[in-house]
């Protein structure tokens, strides 16, 4: 069914015969390449990895797109400049939260190499699945014990002023001439098919592809899933990355850690005021 439902999304957003995939290991951008794959759209995937650290996200799209018979383009990222990285981060494209800057900083050497003018991604589908330690922990949701609970993280989380940063992430590609395209974001069809679920009916299938996790579209993409193997379950992109480890050394520079935080949680936080107003400092 959610096959379905991101098929029509893809034909009707990206008519073109060329389709550009944002790919990572992972089950969100997989699934959306897999759609425009069956509809015979020319798939180039682009990946990214940090300078000398190739990732699980960046061999295994290789490997799907091999697989598939899809150029992959993959991108070092560079793990210099961080503090000109940070302040850019801040007052162009907007990033308030730790997860905006971790998640839109690879994207800055990503997106000037890719080449179609649309842009697929598996951005924020996490949300729908219930699958983070606020989720399963906070008293709020609980979202194995209750339908009603898990709805209430759903709700909350696609009710944020910029779900998983994908605002900012826009911002990003409009700065680059490129357009997004976010099947799992401000959807009607896609938010009707997930809130009919409870946490099982979407994570506790049959097992595809060496998981249960997100069996729901497992299933649906069981055939073309078989060919590739055993693939991970969620990782979040800066945690498979280590982009979180690069940023943390942010901690010892005193322009951007001027509170001498323990945290860039916090660093972020005492940002934020400086965000709104851009004077502050120049730089560019």
């Amino acid at each position: 069914m959610i096959d379905l439902i991101l098929k029509d999304i893809v034909a009707r957003e990206v008519p073109e015969n060329e389709a550009a995939i944002l790919l990572s290991g992972g089950m969100d951008s997989i699934s959306v390449a897999l759609t425009a794959h069956r509809l015979g759209k020319k798939v180039t995937a682009y990946t990214f990895h940090l300078e000398g650290q190739p990732s699980y996200d960046s061999v295994m799209a290789q490997k799907v797109s091999d697989t598939f018979g899809w150029e992959c383009i993959t991108v070092e990222v560079p793990k210099g400049d961080l503090v000109a990285a940070y302040k850019r981060l801040t007052l162009k494209f907007g990033c308030r939260k730790k997860t905006h800057y971790e998640c839109i900083f690879p994207f800055e050497f990503v997106f000037p190499h890719i080449k179609e003018k649309k842009v697929l991604t598996g951005w924020g589908a996490d949300g729908w699945y219930g699958l983070s330690k606020k989720a399963f922990v906070n008293p709020k949701y609980q979202v194995r014990k209750s339908k009603e609970g898990f709805d209430r993280f759903r709700t909350d989380y696609f009710n944020e002023e910029s779900v998983a940063g994908h605002a900012q992430l826009t911002l990003l590609a409009d700065s680059n001439n490129l357009e997004l395209v976010m099947p799992y974001i401000d959807h009607e069809t896609v938010k009707d098919f997930f809130m009919s679920k409870t946490w099982d009916e979407l994570n506790n299938g049959r097992r595809v592809a060496g998981s249960r996790q997100k069996s729901v579209v497992r299933e649906c993409f069981q055939e073309e899933l078989e060919q590739l193997g055993k693939i991970n379950a969620h990782t979040n992109l800066q945690l498979g990355s280590g982009i979180n480890i690069l940023f943390e050394t942010l901690l010892e520079n005193t322009e951007i850690n001027f509170k001498h935080r323990k945290r860039m949680m916090d660093v972020a936080f005492d940002w934020r005021p400086i965000y709104q107003s851009p004077s502050h400092f120049l730089t560019k």
